[in-house]
């Protein structure tokens, strides 16, 4: 099934044809990812924080829809603890654990593979460079390789090895945002959480936004099942309009994007809008 969108547009050139047309829809859902959608990107994960603007937004927001929740490749916990905002509904590990009720809930399959997990951290570990660090959320892990002196080469020269371990031990590793991510092999992304909660909140229509290529599976699903007239839905790519580099993660998320922002202050400026917007319409 083919999931490109067409050109995709700025958001602000298209809130008559994409955007105010999913205002009619009584069960509108909005999920977004946390890093480089809602908070900037930070030295460190744990410096990471949600704008005041976007979580006042969606503070708001929450109150008005069936359904608000954050979708991220951070454990449950940590992306709990960081937007928390009443209500919201947060899933973690690229859909592989919830927080509810004030607890993590794990993927049933999810406990299976720890050892393998941890197994393949440690024959990891000895060969990561000095601004290389482990980030180990239980159910996942990320290398994180941001801070090294020159990010790309330090990757190029751990990518093979750090695939090839996790694959000895049953795993997949993928490339993210400077950082590569060690998942068990099950079948969980932020796709299949998207329309997961698709289906439990009965949702008749979703916007989904996000910045990186594991946000690319929650675009792909979307517009699946658009096209699938399950529900309607619109993607927001989180990046920049000019393209002044090349850039794999750039280029994926334009092609599966309906509409386009900037950047995290550009997202304050759009949730700004939709409120706006939705609070005329439901008034």
């Amino acid at each position: 099934m083919n999931t490109q969108t067409p050109s995709a547009q700025y958001w602000k050139d298209a809130t008559e044809t994409v955007l105010m047309p999913l205002m009619k829809y009584p069960r509108l859902g909005l999920i977004t990812d946390m890093d480089g959608t809602i908070s900037y990107f930070a030295e460190t994960p744990e410096a990471a924080v949600v704008t005041p603007r976007n979580r006042q937004l969606l503070g708001t927001i929450v109150l008005m829809l069936p359904m608000v929740a954050a979708i991220s490749g951070r454990s449950a916990r940590d992306l709990q603890a960081r937007i928390a905002i009443p209500g919201m509904v947060y899933v973690g590990n690229h859909g592989l654990e919830r927080w509810e009720n004030g607890g993590r809930v794990l993927n049933e399959n999810v406990r299976q593979y720890r050892k393998a997990l941890a197994a393949a951290l440690d024959e990891i570990r000895p060969h990561l460079t000095i601004g290389m660090w482990i980030e180990d959320k239980y159910a996942t892990a990320s290398i994180h390789y941001r801070l090294t002196p020159k990010p790309e080469e330090a990757a190029a020269k751990v990518e093979y090895l750090v695939k090839d371990i996790a694959a000895h031990h049953g795993l997949h590793a993928n490339k993210g945002r400077r950082l590569f991510e060690i998942r068990p092999p099950i079948e969980a992304n932020k796709g299949t959480a998207l329309a997961e909660l698709v289906q439990e909140y009965n949702l008749d229509a979703v916007i989904y936004m996000g910045d990186d290529m594991t946000d690319v599976d929650a675009m792909e699903m979307a517009l699946q099942l658009k096209q699938r007239n399950v529900c309607h839905a619109t993607t927001v790519g989180v990046v920049p309009r000019e393209i002044t580099e090349h850039s794999e993660i750039a280029e994926a998320i334009r092609a599966v994007s309906d509409v386009l922002v900037d950047d995290v202050s550009d997202v304050e400026v759009f949730l700004g809008w939709f409120l706006d917007a939705l609070t005329k319409h439901r008034n």
